[in-house]
This record gives C-alpha cells, sequence and structure tokens, in this order.
C-alpha cells in the first residue's frame, strides 16, 4: 500500500487516483517516481542463448577440424615377406631365398611368441644370409644371426 499524496490515505497498489480525495495518484508517490519490479528473466535467459550459441559453434568447429584431419584409411592387411617387391629373388649360388630364410629363422626360436620375433635382413654375403633378430614384445635383441643358402644351417654371426 501507498500513501496519498494530498490527503495522505492509503492507495492500493494499481489504483490511478486516491479512494478518498480522487486526486490522480499517477507515477509519483510521496515524492518518489513509482517503477513496477521487473522479472529479470531477459538477461537470464539472453546469457543463456549466448552459451548456447557459443558452445555449439566451438562443437561445430571441433567436427571441422577432426575432418580436415587426414582420415584413417583401413590398412591393407599385413602380407608375408616373401610378398615383398625384389624380396624373393634367390641369391646367386643359394638354394633359398631371403624370406624363407627368415621363415627358417623365425621358426628356429620357439621360446619367443612369434608375433613379437622381428627379423632385419642385412643381405646374402659369402654364402649366407645375415639377419638381426628382435623382440618386439619386449624390446630385446636376440642378436645376428647367419642363415647357409645351401645347407640351411642356422648360426650366431659373428
Amino acid at each position: 500500500m501507498r500513501s496519498c499524496e494530498n490527503c495522505g490515505a492509503r492507495v492500493p497498489a494499481g489504483v490511478t487516483s486516491c479512494p478518498e480525495c480522487g486526486l490522480y495518484a499517477g507515477e509519483y508517490v510521496e515524492g518518489q517516481a513509482i517503477h513496477p519490479a521487473k522479472p529479470r528473466y531477459g538477461l537470464w535467459l539472453s546469457i543463456l542463448a549466448g552459451a548456447a550459441i557459443v558452445a555449439a559453434l566451438s562443437f561445430l568447429l571441433l567436427e571441422q577440424r577432426k575432418a580436415e584431419v587426414a582420415p584413417r584409411r583401413k590398412l591393407p592387411p599385413v602380407r608375408v615377406v616373401r610378398d615383398r617387391p625384389g624380396g624373393a629373388n634367390r641369391a646367386k649360388g643359394a638354394m633359398l631365398t631371403e624370406p624363407e630364410a627368415m621363415l627358417l629363422l623365425r621358426r628356429h626360436f620357439t621360446d619367443v611368441d612369434p608375433k613379437c620375433v622381428a627379423i632385419l635382413g642385412t643381405g646374402y654375403r659369402a654364402g649366407a644370409y645375415t639377419m638381426t633378430v628382435v623382440n618386439g614384445c619386449d624390446h630385446t635383441r636376440l642378436g645376428k644371426w647367419r642363415v647357409d643358402g645351401k645347407t640351411r644351417e642356422i648360426t650366431p654371426a659373428r
């Protein structure tokens, strides 16, 4: 309730004239302007909308950046060493090829998981293929080995 400026009577809220003297209450009561309390939902809604827009834009930019990165393509299946270009050539004077020598050497390491054995061939010299063998699972070297090209004998390289 507010008071009338003319007679001091109580004026109910929402009434524009005093019920006692009939004077127009208007915008001012007791010398002060009346401002009805407005809910501030608009401010909070605009902040929320701005945050949603920023989140949507950042999501779209991240998706676009992912699309720009080269897509992962499905890799072809692992091929046996014998299929590599030039690897199946038989060295002069040898009875087996380098991939065959690698398969013999791989079978020689029975105490190591076959998936872990990695073999690097260094070529054919002095009648034998020389190869370095590594256990790829625990990253240990299993040494250098020679596979004789004629007898298929496996010996440690010096």
